[in-house]
């Protein structure tokens, strides 16, 4: 069992996601894990080391990745990254204020896991976005074990939580870039990171920042 960390949550993180932030001064920061404020399991399934985002406007946000994201074989058409497990956990974000999802729903405050989801191949999701890869986010007490399977209709169910609404709240996947770096694209500012698969890592494009209505 991996020791306890000392060091404690930060007091407080001002946080606020706007579509179309200026990168000018983007900023990307490793951090420790802290020992308080998620529920045991998640501190036992991610990085103890994470990362701190900084943008213009006090844009701020703090991301662990898992330590090991699974991975499986499948065909899925148009998919950025075709190989990860639906509903794998993919790591944690702490938000302190409210931000905005890719379809401008508000995520409430808090602690979140993010699990990887493909959009269902239905007339509802036609031209949602330019690829079907996307993160939802689950209310960190709601998912207190990450590493348990999850189905889509409770990850969705789950997730619908964090907005207050009867659709999950979501996060797109982009292209990734260099590892733990910041880049703009035509929606937003993308992170890319790469987290451990096992036999190699699989590089992701986190876009906190992008909203379908830009």
């Amino acid at each position: 069992m991996r020791a306890r960390r000392c060091n404690p949550f930060p007091a407080a993180i001002a946080i606020v996601l706007l579509s179309g932030i200026a990168l000018a001064q983007q900023k990307v920061e490793r951090i420790a894990l802290p020992t308080r404020g998620l529920p045991e399991a998640i501190l036992h399934d991610v990085e103890e080391k994470g990362y701190r985002l900084t943008l213009d406007h006090g844009w701020i946000a703090d991301f662990w990745p898992t330590e090991q994201l699974l991975e499986t074989e499948k065909t899925v058409a148009g998919a950025l990254y075709p190989k990860i497990e639906p509903s794998a956990f993919v790591g944690i974000i702490v938000l302190h204020q409210d931000m905005p999802d890719y379809r401008g729903q508000t995520i409430r405050a808090g602690a979140y896991t993010l699990r990887y989801e493909l959009l269902p191949q239905d007339g509802n999701h036609l031209g949602v976005s330019p690829n079907p890869d996307f993160l939802l986010a689950i209310p960190a007490n709601d998912d207190p074990n990450p590493v348990q399977p999850r189905v889509l209709k409770h990850v969705v169910a789950m997730s619908s939580k964090s907005t207050g609404t009867n659709h999950p709240a979501v996060i797109a996947l982009e292209n990734a870039g260099e590892p733990g770096t910041m880049t703009k694209s035509d929606q937003g500012a993308v992170f890319s990171v790469a987290i451990p698969t096992g036999p190699g890592s699989e590089k992701l494009g986190i876009c906190f920042t992008c909203s379908a209505s830009q």
